[in-house]
């Protein structure tokens, strides 16, 4: 689909975190740059325009504008905040076209106006691959990684059970991770940064217990990550050192198109259940996430995907196929979790079905650690 695309030279905070997701909300795609670092990337991304910070830019000793003016005669610049002096003259502003001066915070509605008429979005996309090569290619993937966490409620009272880590890449938030944790990244990166959200993972997880909130924290891990003995190494390596009770600590298998030999996967399973990691079984009732995989796998936990969720709300397939799978978890000993609960009718379907714990945006969507870990 094509769309409008900006990039934000800006500092790395809540404001511009905040002002990607209010952009992209509105249909216009952002990528930031940070750091001169991320110049290389940012030039893939291909903008129709530029909004500056001019003194995040001098500080940082970005080239950009005279970058851009090699791709495109005039590259639409916006500029802020409103200078009272010459301090950007250094910037060479006379390599693009400033074509307005804005004060932070920025108005969102003004901003996408802006964009909007000076965009040509004729015959180009976003291509979020190419620009996560470029991430690769300039070793700015990990360091551009974050990791935020979206609560687990319980469905009875509603209570905090769990927090699930969700990764996010900083200079463009709204970039689906699954590209990250796929075939179509090389192996080696794929380790990496699943090994960045376990850190984070345990890290809130030891922060938690300290504090007398010792609910498990999960993180998401591709089924053919846990067949690379690099990968259950480093992780069973944490596992030990790690200041924390088994059960505090879950791996999500998650959904993926890469097959894995299911006795192969629960082997693994077994080994890492003895080093006190809880495991779940993420999408399920979507492409792998199948019978097979339930029936061998060890598991603590079963998330029902929010697809399946949706269309048994929906009334495409019936309430007694999910209440029998859920019985099934009985059974088994584990819990039973309904994703994607967006409003308090999802709220009371899940209840009907006699689902165990909750998860999705009618509690919030996932943010930085900080927000429920003071000091962090």
């Amino acid at each position: 689909m094509s769309t409008a695309k900006v990039i934000i030279v800006e500092e790395e905070n809540a404001l511009s975190r905040s002002l990607q997701d209010d952009l992209e909300a509105h249909d216009i795609a952002v990528a930031c740059v940070f750091s001169k670092l991320d110049e290389e990337a940012s030039l893939v991304f291909g903008p129709d325009a530029l909004v500056v910070d001019p003194k995040s830019m001098r500080e940082n000793g970005h080239g950009l504008l005279d970058r851009f003016a090699g791709l495109r005669p005039s590259m639409p610049v916006i500029l802020t905040p409103n200078p009272k002096d010459s301090g950007d003259d250094a910037l060479a502003f006379d390599a693009a076209s400033v074509v307005q001066r804005l004060q932070k915070p920025y108005a969102v509605p003004t901003l996408c106006n802006l964009i909007g008429r000076m965009a040509d979005v004729s015959g180009h996309t976003v291509n979020d691959l190419d620009y996560v090569c470029a991430l690769v290619e300039t070793d700015r993937l990990l360091p551009n990684l974050s990791v935020e966490f979206q609560s687990k409620q319980s469905l009875d009272n509603d209570k905090i059970v769990g927090y699930e880590a969700l990764t996010r890449v900083k200079t463009r938030r709204a970039l689906n991770p699954a590209i990250i944790f796929s075939d179509l990244v090389d192996v080696a990166v794929e380790v990496e940064a699943t090994l960045v959200v376990v850190d984070e993972s345990i890290k809130l997880a030891t922060a938690l217990a300290k504090r007398g909130k010792p609910v498990p924290v999960s993180f998401n891990c591709s089924a053919i990550m846990m067949t690379y003995r690099r990968f259950v190494d480093a992780l069973i390596s944490r596992l030990k050192h790690a200041d924390i009770k088994p059960g505090q600590l879950m791996l999500e298998i998650t959904e993926e198109a890469r097959v894995v030999d299911v006795d192969r996967l629960a082997a693994v399973c077994h080994a890492l259940r003895g080093h006190g990691l809880s495991i779940s079984i993420d999408d399920y009732g979507t492409g792998l996430a199948n019978l097979e995989r339930i029936a061998k796998i060890p598991f603590d936990e079963l998330k029902i995907d929010k697809t399946i969720f949706n269309a048994c709300y929906d009334g495409d397939i019936p309430i007694s196929l999910l209440a029998s799978m859920l019985e099934f978890c009985r059974g088994r000993k584990a819990r039973s979790v309904i994703e994607g609960i967006e409003t308090k009718h999802h709220l009371a379907q899940a209840r009907l079905l006699g689902a165990d714990f909750g998860q999705g945006f009618y509690w919030g969507c996932a943010v930085p650690p900080k927000y429920f870990v003071p000091g962090w």
